[in-house]
C-alpha cells in the first residue's frame, strides 16, 4: 500500500491525475484505426453505486471504476498482489507467506472460524488467521502473510489474512478479496498501511456479455471498500491509497487481458528472503556510514546501495558455495558447524573501483583483494587493513606480458591469482569478456556483472549474440527478444512503412526484435564461458542500476588440464575471436591499458 502518491492538474485528467475521458481511436502507421486498451476511469464516492450488501454499516466504498477484465483475471492479479505487495508500495520488500489453504488438505471453506483442524492450528496465535465474512459468498481461499517492510529500522512488520470469496447471484458473479490485519486499533497500524482494519475489493461481473456488449456498457465494476475503525473517519491519505491500489488492479488485470507475459524473472539463484534479510541488515550496518563519508563527485545513493545488494548477494551465494567465515557463526551454530563445503578460496575483485564492494566483504569475513587501474579517493577513507588489499594496477594477461616494457612489471598484473580465488567483475568494462577467461586460466569460480562493451583487445565495440565458434544461439536472456535466423539477411532492407512514408515514429515489428548492444553483450560473456566449460547460470540482481544482470560460473569446469594447454585454448579463442594473432592484439591491449592509467577516475 502506497501512502506517497503525488499526482498533478492535467488536461484531460481529474484532480487526482487520471484520466477521466474515454477511449479514442487513433491512426497507426498503416492508417488503420485501432482502439486504445480502455482508460482507468475512477467513479468517486458521491456517484459510485456500492455493492448490494454489506457485512456491517462500518464498511464504506471509497474508489469504483469500470472493469473489462473477467473474475479469472481478477482473481490472478489480486494473487500477484497478495504474494508481492511490493507492488505497490515501495516502502516494501515482499510478504512472507505463513499459511495458504490451497496448501491443506484439511481446509473447509465452509468453517470460517480458525484455527480449524487443518495445518492453521499448528500456527503460533499471532499468525492464525482471522476469520471474516462476505453476506452470501463462498470462501475460496486463505493466505496469511506478513508484511515485510524495505527499512525495518523506521517500520514493523504487518501479519495480515487474506480471503478469497465468490458468489455467484442470477447474472452476476462477484469476487471479493479481504484484507484483514492482525491489529486491533488504528494507533498501532505501520505507516505503509491505511488505518482501517480491513479492506476489501470486489469485483462484480455480467455473464449477459452480449446484452451488455449491445448497450455498449461495460462488463464489469471493481470496488474498493475500508472498513473503518470505530471512532475514525477517512482521510485524505486513505482515499490516495486507494486510488493508487484500484489504478494498479487495472493496469495489471488490463495487462492480463492483452496477454502479457513477464520477461525479466528475479531470484533464480538466491531465494528473495534470504538476499533482502541479508540486505537489510548490511544497509543498516553500512549504508548511511558510507553515504556520509563520501569523497567522490558521483551520487553515494546509487553507487553504495548498489554495492551493498551486490555484497548481499555475494555472502549468500558463497555460503551455498563454501565454508562460512568463523566470524558469521553463533556460538552454537560454531559448536554443531560440520561442513562438508570447501573453505573459502578468497576473492579478488577486479576493476574495483571505489572498492566500496571490496571493503564490505573484507568486514564481514571474506578474505581477498581488489585493484584499479586508477586510485579512488574513497580508498583513503577505509580502514589501513582494508586500504592494504587495494592495488593500483593495471591488467594485462600473462599470454600478453612478454610484449610488454619490463618498466612497467611493477603496475601491470598477469591476470594469475591465487588458487581457485572467487573472480568478481562488477562493471568492469574492458574486463568483463575476460572474466571467463581469467576464470578458465585460475580454476576459480567468477560472477560478472556487465556494463560496457568492449571486445577481447579492450576496444569498444558492439558484441555479438555468441562466439563464432557457437552456431548455435545459447538460452536468451529472459529480456531478449530472439531474431529469427532468416531476419539477419534482412536488416538492411527498406521497410514498407518508414518514418519518411508515415510520418510514425513508431519501431517496426523488426527493430522491435532487435536485442539491446546491453543483451547481446551479457549472450557473449555467457557464450564465452560455455566454451571454457562453465555451465553459465543467470539472474537479474535488486540492485539500483538498469545493468543488473550478471553470468555466474561455479560449474563445469576441469582442473586437470596444464596451464600451458589453458595458455594454447584461450589464445586460440583470442585470435578467432578478433581474427588478430595474438602479438597484434597484445600491443593494442597494452596500449589501450596505458591510456585508461591516464584517465581521471569515475565514481565508481
Amino acid at each position: 500500500m502506497i501512502l506517497t502518491y503525488r499526482t498533478e492538474l492535467q488536461p484531460g485528467k481529474n484532480k487526482k491525475g487520471v484520466h477521466i475521458s474515454g477511449p479514442k481511436a487513433v491512426h497507426s502507421s498503416d492508417d488503420q484505426i485501432t482502439q486504445k486498451k480502455p482508460a482507468f476511469e475512477p467513479r468517486e464516492r458521491a456517484k459510485l453505486t456500492p455493492p448490494s450488501s454489506l457485512p456491517d454499516e462500518l464498511w464504506l466504498p471509497i474508489l469504483q471504476c469500470p472493469c473489462p477484465f473477467p473474475p479469472e483475471l481478477f482473481s490472478r492479479v489480486m494473487l500477484n498482489m497478495v504474494k508481492n505487495p511490493n507492488v505497490t508500495s515501495s516502502h516494501l520488500f515482499r510478504a512472507d507467506i505463513f499459511y495458504d489453504s490451497d496448501n491443506d488438505q484439511y481446509f473447509d471453506p465452509s468453517t470460517t472460524e480458525y484455527p480449524s483442524n487443518g495445518l492453521a492450528k499448528h500456527l503460533k496465535a499471532e499468525y492464525q488467521p482471522r476469520s471474516a465474512q462476505w453476506p452470501g459468498a463462498q470462501l475460496t481461499r486463505t493466505i496469511v502473510r506478513q508484511l515485510i517492510p524495505r527499512n525495518p529500522q523506521l517500520d514493523r512488520p504487518l501479519v495480515q489474512t487474506c480471503h478469497f470469496f465468490r458468489r455467484l447471484d442470477g447474472g452476476k458473479e462477484d469476487t471479493v478479496v479481504m484484507y484483514v490485519p492482525h491489529v486491533d486499533n488504528a494507533d498501532e497500524m505501520p505507516f505503509y498501511h491505511p488505518a482501517v482494519s480491513q479492506i476489501a475489493f470486489t469485483h462484480t461481473w455480467s455473464t449477459h456479455g452480449a446484452s451488455i456488449s449491445a448497450s455498449n456498457e461495460h462488463q464489469g465494476t471493481m470496488t474498493l471498500l475500508y472498513r473503518l475503525y470505530s471512532g475514525t473517519t477517512i482521510t485524505t491519505k486513505q482515499e490516495r491509497t486507494a486510488l493508487k491500489l484500484l489504478q494498479t488492479i487495472h493496469k495489471h488485470g488490463q495487462g492480463q487481458l492483452l496477454g502479457y507475459e513477464k520477461r525479466v524473472h528475479l531470484d533464480r539463484i538466491i531465494p528473495q528472503k534470504r538476499y533482502q534479510d541479508t540486505y537489510s541488515v548490511m544497509k543498516a550496518k553500512y549504508g548511511k556510514m558510507l553515504s556520509e563519508q563520501w569523497v567522490e563527485h558521483t551520487d553515494p545513493g546509487k553507487h553504495v546501495f548498489e554495492d551493498i545488494g551486490i555484497a548481499a548477494f555475494l555472502v549468500e551465494l558463497w555460503r551455498d558455495m563454501f565454508e562460512v567465515p568463523m566470524k558469521e557463526f553463533t556460538a552454537s551454530e560454531e559448536k554443531a558447524a560440520v561442513s562438508s563445503k570447501p573453505p573459502f578460496p578468497g576473492f579478488v575483485d577486479i576493476g574495483c573501483g571505489n572498492g566500496v564492494l571490496t571493503y564490505i566483504l573484507l568486514t564481514e569475513g571474506y578474505h581477498g583483494w581488489g585493484f584499479d587501474a586508477r586510485r579512488r579517493k574513497t580508498w583513503e577513507t577505509f580502514p589501513a587493513s582494508v586500504q592494504d588489499q587495494l592495488k593500483q594496477s593495471i591488467l594485462v594477461p600473462n599470454i600478453f606480458i612478454t610484449d610488454c616494457d619490463s618498466d612497467h612489471q611493477g603496475v601491470f598484473h598477469d591476470g594469475i591469482f591465487d588458487p581457485e580465488a572467487f573472480i568478481i567483475s562488477n562493471h568492469a568494462d574492458e574486463l568483463t569478456p575476460w572474466t571467463p577467461l581469467l576464470a578458465f586460466l585460475n580454476n576459480s569460480a567468477f560472477i560478472a556483472i556487465p556494463c560496457c562493451s568492449h571486445d577481447l583487445a579492450g576496444a569498444r565495440f558492439r558484441a555479438p549474440t555468441t562466439t563464432k565458434a557457437i552456431k548455435k544461439a545459447p538460452t536468451r536472456l529472459p529480456q531478449q527478444v530472439e531474431v529469427p535466423a532468416g531476419d539477419a539477411d534482412d536488416e538492411d532492407r527498406p521497410s514498407k512503412h518508414q518514418a519518411a512514408e508515415t510520418g510514425s515514429l513508431k519501431r517496426s515489428e523488426a527493430q522491435r526484435k532487435i536485442p539491446s548492444a546491453y543483451s547481446t553483450l551479457c549472450s557473449y560473456v555467457r557464450s564465452l564461458a560455455i566454451e571454457l566449460g562453465f555451465l553459465p547460470e543467470e539472474d537479474v540482481l535488486r540492485i539500483p542500476s538498469t545493468r543488473n544482470s550478471c553470468i555466474l560460473g561455479r560449474n563445469g569446469t576441469s582442473a586437470s588440464a596444464e596451464n600451458s594447454e589453458k595458455r594454447d585454448v584461450v589464445k586460440r579463442l583470442i585470435e578467432r575471436e578478433l581474427k588478430r594473432d595474438i602479438e597484434a592484439i597484445g600491443a593494442q591491449w597494452i596500449e589501450n591499458a596505458r591510456k585508461l592509467m591516464k584517465k581521471p577516475s569515475s565514481g565508481h
